[in-house]
Parts: C-alpha cells; sequence; structure tokens
C-alpha cells in the first residue's frame, strides 16, 4: 500500500474505465465483450501497483501486469511469511518476466509462479533487488489463474529486512495459492530498510489482432481460446501427474557420483522423462516400493576400503540386512553406475553390492551395469553410458506409462534451459540442461526460535553434544563424539615448507575399539573468513535462520540434511556446504544461469559443457578457484539461496589414518596430517580440515595455556587394510610422507603381540620415503626403535632430495628386489602400500610387477595378474588418495 496521502494510479483507471464501458455498451454492444475482458485485464494490473518505500527521494512505482494467460513467468523469487511464523523463498523455473537486456537462460529453482523486478546498481550492473512486501493476489478462475505478486522479495535475506507477507498453503495438490495478505507487524515494518528499485518494464497484456475482426469475431472467441488453453494446460498436468517418477539416487562421498547423478536427472526432461535426484538417505529405505519407485538409477562409490559414502550409509545398511524379505523389490527396475579407482583393493564395492543385493531382492535391471575405473578416465565412461542409458529408459518409461508414452507424446515439458546453447554469443557444444531447484528455504522469523538456533551454534560443542555417547562406540559424522585433544606437535623442521602435524584424540569412555589400520573421521568446518567473504558478496544475512522444504510440496525424506537444519545461513556456509572444493560442472551451470552479462554467462556455460572439457581442466581444476573466487570473477552473477545451496555439494569429513594401536595406548588415538598450502592463480588456497585443525590447537594443548579443544570425530574401519593376525608371516609396509603413519600402529601392535609369542617370527619391512632426515623424517626415532627391539628387521629410508639424483621408495623395491620376491613368492607374505595414489602407488605397483619378472621369471602379464591374485586374497592391500 502507498504510504498516506499517495495516490496510487490504479484508483484513477477504474472511474475511466466504468465510463468508456458505459459509452461501449450503447454505441457498440458487439465489441463490448471484447472490451470488458481487456478492461478485466488491465484493472488486474492497475489493482496490482504497489508504490515501495525508496531511500532517495519520490518512491518509484512498480508495476506487474498479467497476461491473458498465465503471466507469472519462471525464473523470479519471492519469500512470503506463513502463519507459522515462517517465510518462505520461491523460486520459478523458468526465464525473467519483466522485459529487460537480462539473462535468456531459465532459473534454477522450481516453486511457484511468480516474478521478481531487477534493479540497476550504481554501477550500472542489473542485480535482483528486494522489493517491498506486497499483497498477492489470485487472479479469477476465467482469466489464467494465476498467482501474482504485488512486490516480490528476492530469496536473499539481508541484514536490515525481514520477509513481510504471509502466504497460505491451498489445501490441494497443485499447491495454488489464496487468501494472502500481508502480515507484517508494525515493528518489523519500522525495521525494513528501504530498498531503491529501478522501475521494472511492464509486461505485454494480450490485445485483440484487429479491432474490427475482434469487433465482429466478439469476446465470445477470446474466451473460447481461453478456456481452451485452460483445457489444455489441465489436461498436461493430469498426464504429467500420471507419468512415472524416475528416481535418481546417489551415494557420494567426495561429490562426483551427486554431480552424475544430478545430470542425469537434469538431461531427463529434454527427454521427456519425469524424474527426481536425492541422495540414498534422503530418500530413505522405507519408501523404496514398485508403488512409489517403479524405476530407480544408482550412481554409487566406496569410501575407505570399500566403505558407503555417509550420505547413504543408512539406507545401505538396511538394504544389507539379512532380515529383508525376498522379493520386497519385485515390480521395480534398476540400472546402476559404479564409479571407482582400481588402486583401491575392493574396486567398486558398494555400487556391485547395490547392484547384487537389489536385485536379490527381486529389483529387474533395464540397462547394463558399468563400473567405470578412474584409471581409465572417468569422464568418457560416464558419458558413453549416460548416452546408452535413454532409449532402455524410455522403453520402460513407456511399459509403465501405457500408450500415450508408447506413441511418443510428451508428458512434461522440455528441460529449463534446453535452448541455451543456442542463446549465447557462439553455438556450444553439449551444454548440459539446468539441474532443477529441490528446495524452498523457510525463513524463520520468530526471534525467541532465532536465537536459539544461533545460541546452539554459538555454544558448539553444547553440553548435551559432548554428552553424547554411544552403547557400542559406534559414531558417525552426524553423531560424532567430541573427543578432547590430548596432544599435539609438529613433526617437521620449522624451516621446512612442510608442516606436519602429530595429534593425540582422547577417546576414553567412549567405547570406541580401534585397530591399526582404522581411519579417524573428523567432521571439520570451513574457514570464517571465507564465509565471510561468501556472506557480503551474496549481499546475504549470516544470522538468518532457515529451514528446507521440497520444492514440490512432497512429503518424506529430509533435503539438504547436512545443513542441519534449522541453521543459521552462516552455518549452512560455515558447516554444511563445500564452499573450496573443485566446482562441479552442475555448480557452474547455476551459476551461469543467474548471470546478467551475457559474455560472462557464456564463458560459465562453456566451462560446464563438453566442448569445453579443455577448458574445464585448465581452468577449473588444475585453477582450483573457490566458490568466492567464482563470483569475484563473474560479478553479474547473482544466485538465489535455495538454487545455490541446493547445488553445493555437502562439506565432506576428513579422514586420517590411525597412527597408533590400542594394544599400547587404548585410550588415545593418534593421526598425522600435512597442513595443506597449494598455490593457485587464485592466491594460496589452504586446506578445509587441515587449516582449521592447526588453527584449533595453537597453542598446544600441552602448553598449558590452551583451552580443552574437541573435535567431532568417529572411526571408520580399515577392512582389509591391518595387520596380519599371523606373525609367522612376512609382512612389508611401504609409504612415504603421512602415508607412512598407520605403520606406526601396525608396528606398535606387532611389538606387543610379540612380547607373548614364541613361535617362528616372520620378518617385517618398512619402506620410507622423505625429502630429507633433518627436515621431515616422519616419526624417525619410533623406525629405530622398532629397528633396534627386532619389531622391524629391515629399515630402508629415501631420502629424495639428500643427494643430486632423487631416490623415491620405488627405487628402494627394485633393489631390494630379491628379498621382496622371496617374501612373497611362497604365498604367505603381505605387502601394504599407503599414500599418493596418483604417483606414488603407480610407481610402486609397477616395481612390484618388476619383482615378479626379473626374480621370479615371470611374463609382464603373468606379474600383472600374479598382483591381482594378491589382491583378491587381501595380501596387497593399498589405501591410497
Amino acid at each position: 500500500m502507498g504510504a498516506e496521502g499517495d495516490t496510487a494510479p490504479g484508483s484513477m483507471l477504474l472511474p475511466i474505465a466504468g465510463l468508456v464501458a458505459v459509452i461501449a455498451m450503447i454505441v457498440a454492444p458487439s465489441a463490448f465483450l471484447v472490451l470488458a475482458v481487456v478492461l478485466a485485464v488491465v484493472g488486474g494490473g492497475a489493482a496490482l501497483i504497489r508504490k515501495p518505500p525508496s531511500d532517495q527521494g519520490t518512491p518509484v512505482q512498480l508495476q506487474e501486469m498479467p497476461s491473458s494467460t498465465s503471466s507469472a513467468k519462471k525464473g523470479a523469487n519471492f519469500t512470503a511469511a506463513h502463519g507459522d511464523g515462517e517465510s518462505r523463498t520461491h523460486e520459478v523455473n523458468g526465464g525473467s518476466h519483466v522485459q529487460e537486456a537480462a539473462s535468456p537462460v531459465q532459473s534454477a529453482g522450481d516453486c511457484d509462479s511468480v516474478t521478481t523486478a531487477k534493479t540497476a546498481d550504481t554501477n550500472g550492473d542489473s542485480a535482483s533487488s528486494p522489493l517491498t512486501s506486497g499483497t498477492f493476489t489470485h487472479a479469477a478462475d476465467d482469466a489464467a489463474g494465476s498467482v501474482l505478486p504485488a512486490a516480490a522479495q528476492t530469496s536473499q535475506p539481508t541484514a536490515s529486512a525481514q520477509p513481510a507477507a504471509r502466504l497460505s498453503k491451498a489445501p490441494d495438490s497443485s499447491r495454488d495459492r489464496s487468501a494472502i495478505e500481508d502480515f507484517t507487524p508494525a515493528s518489523a515494518k519500522a525495521d525494513v530498510k528501504p530498498q531503491r528499485p529501478a522501475v521494472a518494464a511492464q509486461a505485454p497484456v494480450a490485445a485483440p489482432a484487429v479491432a474490427g475482426k475482434a469487433a465482429a469475431g466478439g469476446g465470445a472467441a477470446i474466451l473460447a481460446r481461453l478456456k481452451a488453453q485452460r483445457a489444455k494446460a489441465a489436461e498436461d498436468s493430469k498426464a504429467a501427474a500420471a507419468a512415472p517418477e524416475v528416481v535418481v539416487l546417489y551415494a557420494s562421498q567426495t561429490g562426483t557420483a551427486q554431480e552424475v547423478a544430478r545430470t542425469i536427472q537434469a538431461s531427463s526432461a529434454e527427454h521427456k522423462i519425469k524424474s527426481k535426484v536425492m541422495s540414498c538417505n534422503e530418500l530413505g529405505w522405507e519408501n523404496l516400493s514398485s508403488e512409489r519407485t517403479p524405476i530407480v538409477i544408482i550412481v554409487a562409490s566406496s569410501t575407505g576400503d570399500g566403505d558407503s559414502p555417509d550420505n547413504a550409509a543408512k539406507f545401505y545398511a538396511t538394504m544389507k540386512r539379512k532380515t529383508q524379505p525376498l522379493g520386497q523389490l519385485k515390480g521395480i527396475s534398476v540400472a546402476v553406475l559404479g564409479l571407482g579407482d582400481s588402486n583401491y583393493t575392493r574396486f567398486c564395492h558398494v555400487p556391485k553390492t547395490f547392484r547384487n543385493r537389489m536385485t536379490t531382492l527381486g529389483a529387474t535391471p533395464f540397462y547394463q551395469a558399468l563400473d567405470a575405473d578412474e584409471v581409465d578416465g572417468l569422464e568418457a565412461l560416464v558419458d558413453a553410458w549416460v548416452d546408452g542409458l535413454w532409449e532402455p529408459l524410455k522403453r520402460q518409461v513407456a511399459l509403465l506409462n501405457g500408450a500415450q508414452e508408447a506413441s511418443g507424446e510428451a508428458a512434461t515439458a522440455a528441460a529449463p534451459g534446453a535452448e541455451v546453447a543456442a542463446a549465447g554469443p557462439a553455438k556450444l557444444e553439449g551444454v548440459p540442461p539446468l539441474p532443477p531447484c529441490r528446495v524452498c528455504l523457510v525463513w524463520h522469523t520468530d526471534e525467541a526460535r532465532r536465537a536459539a538456533v544461533a545460541a546452539a551454534e554459538a555454544a558448539r560443542p553444547t553440553e548435551e553434544q559432548v554428552a553424547v555417547r554411544d552403547e557400542e562406540g559406534v559414531y558417525s559424522a552426524e553423531a560424532p563424539f567430541w573427543a578432547p585433544v590430548r596432544e599435539a606437535s609438529v613433526i617437521t623442521a620449522a624451516d621446512s615448507d612442510r608442516r606436519v602435524l602429530h595429534m593425540g584424540l582422547d577417546v576414553t569412555g567412549s567405547g570406541m575399539q580401534y585397530q591399526p589400520g582404522d581411519s579417524v573421521g573428523v567432521v571439520v568446518q570451513n574457514q570464517d573468513d571465507l564465509v565471510d567473504a561468501l556472506l557480503k558478496r551474496l549481499g546475504a544475512d549470516g544470522g538468518a535462520v532457515l529451514s528446507v522444504e521440497a520444492a514440490d510440496g512432497s512429503e518424506g525424506g529430509r533435503l539438504l540434511p547436512h545443513l542441519n537444519w534449522p541453521c543459521t545461513l552462516r552455518h549452512a556456509f560455515k558447516a554444511g556446504c563445500d564452499i573450496t572444493g573443485v566446482p562441479r560442472k552442475s555448480l557452474l551451470r547455476v551459476l551461469a544461469e543467474h548471470c546478467t552479462d551475457t559474455d560472462q554467462q557464456h564463458s560459465l556455460l562453456l566451462l560446464c559443457s563438453r566442448g569445453g572439457r579443455d577448458a574445464y581442466t585448465t581452468q577449473v581444476r588444475e585453477g582450483q578457484p573457490s566458490l568466492v573466487d567464482l563470483l569475484a570473477k563473474f560479478p553479474s552473477c547473482h544466485p538465489p539461496l535455495d538454487a545455490l545451496l541446493d547445488a553445493l555439494p555437502a562439506l565432506a569429513p576428513r579422514l586420517y589414518s590411525v597412527a597408533s594401536s590400542p594394544l599400547a595406548q587404548p585410550h588415545q588415538v593418534d593421526v598425522a596430517f600435512s597442513v595443506v598450502r597449494v598455490a593457485t592463480p587464485h592466491g594460496t588456497r589452504r586446506g578445509v580440515a587441515t587449516t582449521w585443525l592447526d588453527a584449533a590447537t595453537s597453542p598446544p594443548p600441552a602448553s598449558g595455556d590452551a583451552p580443552v579443544v574437541r573435535l567431532p570425530v568417529f572411526l571408520r574401519s580399515g577392512g582389509a587394510f591391518r595387520p596380519p593376525s599371523d606373525l609367522s608371516r612376512p609382512v612389508i609396509l611401504i609409504g612415504p610422507g603421512t602415508g607412512v603413519a598407520p605403520f606406526r600402529g601396525f608396528l606398535q601392535h606387532r611389538r606387543e603381540q610379540l612380547r607373548d609369542y614364541s613361535g617362528t617370527v616372520g620378518e617385517a619391512w618398512l619402506f620410507f620415503g622423505c625429502r630429507r632426515r633433518e627436515e621431515d623424517a616422519l616419526y624417525l626415532k619410533d623406525w629405530e626403535e622398532f629397528a633396534a627391539d627386532g619389531t622391524l628387521a629391515h629399515l630402508h629410508i629415501a631420502y629424495s632430495r639428500a643427494q643430486a639424483e632423487k631416490v623415491y621408495v620405488q627405487h628402494l623395491v627394485a633393489r631390494e628386489g630379491a628379498a621382496v620376491h622371496a617374501a612373497l613368492a611362497d604365498g604367505s607374505g603381505s605387502v601394504f602400500v599407503c599414500g599418493d595414489g596418483a604417483d606414488m602407488a603407480k610407481a610402486v605397483h609397477a616395481a612390484l610387477a618388476d619383482v615378479f619378472t626379473t626374480h621370479g621369471g615371470l611374463t609382464a602379464s603373468e606379474a600383472s595378474a600374479r598382483l591381482t591374485t594378491l589382491a583378491n586374497e587381501q595380501r596387497y592391500v593399498r589405501d591410497v588418495w
């Protein structure tokens, strides 16, 4: 509403409209129907004109005018407060409704059909502008039946403005909006900082093509056309609702499987296939059935030594239970894509388990499974598999959907943004479709609740969190044990450019039963300065408290659980989202969607296209920009928060190999890690976890000046990566750098076992590598003591920079080839490798193969087969990264 004394233009139009209507009825009755329709449209638009508060001079008028069809186009955001004291950010799937030189592509959201105005910044950039709260009017059923905002709020909550309109949900499944009014309390209005939006261009109003023809045809023709359009829209909606929905699930630890799954889901709309995407845990095993999920595509990877990723762990564990009844998945068609690395002993173990277990329980494969190996290059293998997916998937959908799909009629619209490749400055090859936004954000306006959430985050860990105990000593990223840091020290030279920390965690009273070879998972956080920079760039209020709803209104499951909502926006970015990892192509696609500069948009679209693979490799994979770096490089990009939070991967826990034995220290778990610093074109990139851990333990606990530091931790089993129980068998340990840390635990364990052992002892070998003895010979004192007391029979250290010619662990393995062959040839010895999987593990693998050809007389293929046999027997085990 305008301020007291203001005159809204709509109030002047209505008397004039009435006079014109009377004259038209008298002079030309046949044209009266046409005029009535036009006046209804104009009158509806005029009623929506509002004057928002302005911080400079005369208020600027904002206009939203409906067209004869559903005039609320996609691509905009609005925020509305609900009766529960909360407000929801809504975004429309499509382009901007206002007429301006804006992005030609479509919006990532998919909540409700409303529009927003855009403003010109003082520097000339175009940006989404928060407008004043206003009344939302439900159009008459005889028009388009659309919901139009008088003025829309942007999805970004600002520090000085709170959402102020109440929007009630209609009871039907279409989520139509009605009974909407302004419920802004006076106190909230007083706190709203006025914005200064530019005048939004008026949307075109449908009018008769020619006046004479309109008079001849009469308004009945227009009304008939509107009625036909509404009938067709209803039929399309009914057909889309009846179409079977494909569910694309992912089990992803690092985000790669999630990226592939989201790409499949986004591409499915191009093939006129209705689908949705979520993690396995977000769906939940209990929601898997032939009625709810008749067609399922699973993209899965493994973590550790064949363990399930965190976002699928509960689903995966439930699936594997022997009590699951056979046949319970009958009627479900499934396809499984596995992503893995053959450097790991249990290659693609999780996707293979998904495939085998689901078919055992009655699911039917409809497309050939693939276990893609990173060693061979994931991208080409995955692209080929996805390209071949569509025809079998269409056939499966047709079987369920009946004759309509079988005849090729479309039940769903083409993918949002499908036309974008041809819209940019130059045609791009293989631009992926826009992943639809799955969520709407609910902004909590109740001050007591906001204060409680903020207080709990500030107090982390709370007394309740510290008191968490599991009877079986089993913890997780969602429910960790908050372990006090008992000791922390730097174990590299002060003048070295490498900083390696040794850390001891007190697990007294936790019930944890760890073993050498296990890993400690640490739930980490992003650095405060990065979060501050991101919030500033987004123009968002970090103290705003949010929850998450499904954009399609569906119930069941919990989307974005990694945010641990309700939470503040700051906490979402600090502890929930990965904002420093190498940006995935799906994120780039979303960012491109919200660029107002066409050149910047084209650059982002190129990076995420198939034709831009080389550019992506150079600029993104190798350049390693963070989200803040990307937003700085593309200043016209203004992503809405719902689409951004949905596109960002979860901040994954970091795993560190246990460097101790419970036989030597049952109440303390030791780890060692390098504090990561990487030079990039955007400046020095700091490791998320190691930088946080380094800062958290400075000064170290032993100094007496530091408060008690607690870290949220849990254990992950090492699987086959653990010391052999039979001490009579030889064991060879190979680990350069921090890859040697778990072997400290192996040898501590072996020393304790040997104390009461009187049998034949197999020899133990350690091949360790570092730069120089005085710089970074990690745990050197321990190795020398193990060698002195007989725990270790052979200690070989490669000092790579102590001489002119560099020497690495693989060179020492080759030098000791005869003894290594003797230890492995009789079928009793084992070899363990830990460390860098990109170069070191491959070089060591080649050195071991050469041992069998040089000292065992095998051919190259026979040596390779021998190593495969050792791996299958769990006598050649690698823990590499």
